[in-house]
């Protein structure tokens, strides 16, 4: 969905994916998911201010893909996010998207993610089950 609907000059301008040793003492693994984003004034949904569902997609979109790093497969789905608003996110501008994995049982992962300022403040934050598909029978 990011590639095809949100790469725009007015959405997501840019975007660098990368990987780093996790900061947070909660990590299951030494490595959390990064996401830097340049985002442009056509996720607006006051004039100036990210809309909140864009918000929440960005977060569905770094634990969905941290989930299927850590799965080894392409489609672990959304059981459940919650997503906690903590102050706008600024448009047009840069925020840093983080996500690390917090438990793992069997098909079952539970992951953390944020979105921070370039000041390290909390914007948005989430919790998120993640399920992973069930193997085909042969």
């Amino acid at each position: 969905m990011f590639q095809q609907t949100l790469y725009t000059p007015f959405a997501i301008r840019a975007q660098i994916n990368f990987r780093r040793p996790a900061l947070e003492s909660d990590s299951i693994l030494p490595w959390e998911i990064c996401n830097l984003l340049s985002l442009g004034s056509g996720i607006d949904g006051k004039s100036g201010r990210a809309h909140g569902g864009f918000n929440a997609l960005v977060l569905d979109q770094i634990t969905g893909m941290t989930a299927s790093v850590i799965s080894g497969t392409f489609a672990p789905a959304t059981a459940t996010m919650t997503v906690d608003y903590k102050a706008p996110i600024n448009t047009p501008g840069v925020v840093l998207c983080r996500c690390w994995a917090v438990e793992r049982q069997g098909r079952k992962t539970w992951l953390k993610g944020r979105i921070e300022d370039g000041e390290g403040n909390l914007l948005a934050s989430a919790r998120a089950l993640f399920i992973d598909p069930k193997q085909a029978r042969l």
